[in-house]
């Protein structure tokens, strides 16, 4: 019989998110995870069967937190000014500097067979199909709501690279508020 989990998955995979966005997602060891999360490593492996499921799982957090905040952005928000809260948000803070964890494991991994990138691709479909549908609902004159919703995530790449290349955020800030105008009025 199975001994019971004595520590708490949720902030487990919590701490691993934390690891990868910092380290990334094909950089950060077995080692670094169990530095992070506190795990043993018998306990990793009876838990979550192998470092790529707690990617795997660590993506999928990701993605959670990352809707939920595009749904708080959203809500009851017309689109231009529900771009521009999500766009200056990235171009002030961007997750402290860190960037996007999807955006930064799918420039990181190059190999097309590797599970984590079928996993990045996965979570942006995710983003991707829930952007659309709050599109969609925020401006139901919208032809094509996906391809809005495929600008919105060219300028969140864009702006959380251009505000980690240190250009002065005033800038950055500018850039965001042109991106937000431009794609709110189709």
């Amino acid at each position: 019989m199975p001994r019971p989990r004595t520590f708490d998955e949720a902030a487990v995979i919590d701490a691993a998110v934390t690891a990868f966005w910092q380290g990334g997602l094909h950089a950060t060891s077995v080692d670094e995870l169990l530095r992070a999360t506190g795990l043993a490593r018998s306990s990793l492996y009876n838990s979550f069967g192998s470092r790529d499921e707690l990617v795997r799982l660590a993506i999928e957090r990701y993605v959670d937190r990352q809707i939920a905040q595009l749904e708080r952005a959203f809500q009851g928000q017309r689109l231009d000014v529900a771009l521009e809260a999500i766009f200056i948000d990235i171009a002030r803070d961007n997750h402290d500097g860190k960037g996007c964890l999807l955006i930064n494991g799918v420039n990181e991994l190059h190999d097309p067979q590797a599970d984590a990138l079928a996993t990045i691709r996965r979570g942006f479909a995710r983003v991707a199909t829930r952007l659309t549908a709050l599109v969609a609902a925020a401006r139901p004159d919208a032809q094509d709501p996906s391809l809005i919703a495929a600008e919105v995530i060219t300028a969140i790449a864009g702006l959380r690279t251009l505000q980690r290349t240190g250009l002065p955020s005033a800038t950055v800030r500018e850039t965001a508020r042109r991106f937000a105008k431009r794609i709110a009025q189709g």
